[in-house]
Order: C-alpha cells, then structure tokens, then sequence
C-alpha cells in the first residue's frame, strides 16, 4: 500500500494522504491523474488497468486501489 501512495504522491506532488484519504471526495485525484495513475499502476504491478476497471469504487481510497490491483492479479 505504501508504494500506491508513492505513486499518487509522484503523480500529485505536495498531497498529503494516507490509506483512507477519500480520493475522489477531496479531490486528490481528477481525470488526468487517473489516466497517469493507471499507467504507473499497469506498470508498477504489470496487470491490466481496462475500461470496465476505472469506475469510482476502485479509485476512492488506496485500500480500493489495493484491492482492484489484488483481484487483477488474481485474474491473471
């Protein structure tokens, strides 16, 4: 979960959050950090990131990123 944060905190210089900041609701993250979230993500943790992938309840907290990473994996 820390090297999530890392990632966010690469992508949104000067954030501070932790693993149940609200994303989305404080709006850490907005569309264009998404796309590049989800490419560093993809890469981090070389799983694949789709469409159907991006959608609110993956991308509120770091635990939800964690989770939708860990069920990707698992698909794999």
């Amino acid at each position: 979960m820390d090297r999530i944060i890392e990632i966010i905190k690469e992508i949104k210089p000067g954030v501070a959050i932790d693993e149940s900041t609200k994303l989305l609701d404080d709006k850490v993250l907005d569309s264009l950090a998404i796309v590049s979230l989800v490419a560093e993500l993809s890469d981090e943790y070389d799983v694949d990131i789709t469409a159907r992938d991006i959608m609110p309840e993956n991308f509120g907290t770091v635990a939800a990123i964690k989770a939708m990473i860990e069920r990707l994996e698992d698909e794999d």
